[in-house]
């Protein structure tokens, strides 16, 4: 009997920024809780590219912070916009894990499948 390795490839930062933001649902994200999240450093820029490349929406928020010194300084707190992105977003996720070699068409999203061990 032969054994095959099967070699499948990291999740990329789209998969790892929409596994979040299904995760999380309403909560959603601002870049202080992305970048603990999966090293997000960018969020804002994540977000503007699901949006124009992709076609999926979001619903955002400033939110005040109030960092080390005390200051105020604002992030925006985004999130999907409803069930409908929530769906495009799990679609994507799955083409993701699909086009990496994690699930075979016709699988299903998964929480737990977006990192190889």
């Amino acid at each position: 009997m032969t054994d095959q390795i099967i070699k499948i490839k990291l999740p990329t930062k789209t998969e790892l920024c929409l596994v979040e933001f299904i995760h999380r649902s309403s909560e959603g994200l601002i870049q202080l809780e992305a970048f603990n999240a999966y090293g997000e450093s960018c969020l804002h820029t994540s977000v503007s590219t699901l949006c124009n490349t992709k076609g999926i929406k979001f619903a955002r928020e400033t939110q005040p912070h109030i960092n080390r010194m005390g200051g105020k300084t604002y992030f925006t707190r985004y999130w999907l916009l409803d069930d409908q992105e929530i769906a495009k977003a799990k679609a994507l996720v799955i083409q993701c894990q699909i086009k990496r070699g994690l699930l075979s068409v016709g699988g299903s999203y998964e929480k737990t499948n977006t990192n190889p061990k």
